[in-house]
């Protein structure tokens, strides 16, 4: 009898020790290691963010700027004199700044009586490129007159074009080779008359990341004009 009572008291204080969950210290430990787990995987997740955004900020940059570059190409490329009523021709470009360019171009040439448009880049106070274009608005005996101050279309080709960099539009006026090597490019300044211009160098820097953490994409490229009856290798103004 006992033995009986000795193995049921026993078996009731190891049921009462199992009932008696975990103690303080055990519980203070188990909440800072889950607290150190969660920090870790928050840490991860907001690096993996962070990375996420910086990389798809950067690929908007240069999708950005290769947009806005093959636009300002296309165009460039299309500038063409005018005929004057005197029969003399205008300059390819009229206005020409470092953040605004102003010209003459043919641009739809599969059209059965193709027509010029004036075209307009400009970089705006927010740091938007638009281009404005201007439709003739009356044609006699080859002249085409423009109505400046009604024009026929204006759209956004990129934002966030970043400041303080090298000018949008640079322009030469000659590019020649004296020497073996590299080409001296000379560069057209405001003392000229802008028929000397016969190429403009397009540097397009974008960055679309608010916070300026992503790498901006930096395109240039140098166009020249092919419709100028003016060589463009070793002219010499």
């Amino acid at each position: 009898m006992n033995r009986m009572r000795i193995t049921l008291s026993t078996r009731i204080r190891r049921i009462r020790a199992d009932e008696r969950g975990v103690t303080l210290a055990e519980l203070i430990v188990t909440i800072a290691l889950l607290t150190m787990m969660l920090a870790m995987v928050m840490t991860i997740f907001i690096s993996f963010t962070r990375s996420f955004t910086s990389d798809r900020s950067a690929s908007n940059n240069t999708a950005s700027a290769t947009v806005a570059m093959n636009e300002l190409t296309r165009v460039l490329r299309s500038g063409t004199q005018l005929k004057l009523a005197s029969g003399a021709l205008t300059p390819v470009f009229s206005e020409a700044t470092a953040e605004r360019v102003v010209l003459t171009a043919y641009l739809d040439t599969e059209a059965a009586s193709p027509q010029p448009v004036r075209v307009m880049f400009e970089v705006t106070p927010e740091r938007t490129l638009v281009e404005t274009r201007w439709e003739p608005t009356g044609e006699s005996k080859g002249v085409f007159t423009f109505d400046l101050d009604s024009p026929t279309s204006e759209r956004t080709v990129v934002r966030q074009i970043a400041a303080g960099g090298k000018p949008v539009f640079s322009y030469l006026k000659a590019v020649t080779v004296r020497e073996p090597g590299a080409p001296t490019e000379i560069v057209w300044n405001d003392g000229d008359p802008y028929s000397k211009i016969l190429a403009v160098t397009v540097t397009m820097t974008v960055q679309t990341d608010p916070s300026g953490a992503a790498k901006t994409a930096t395109l240039q490229n140098t166009v020249g004009i092919p419709n100028l009856d003016v060589p463009r290798i070793g002219f010499t103004p």
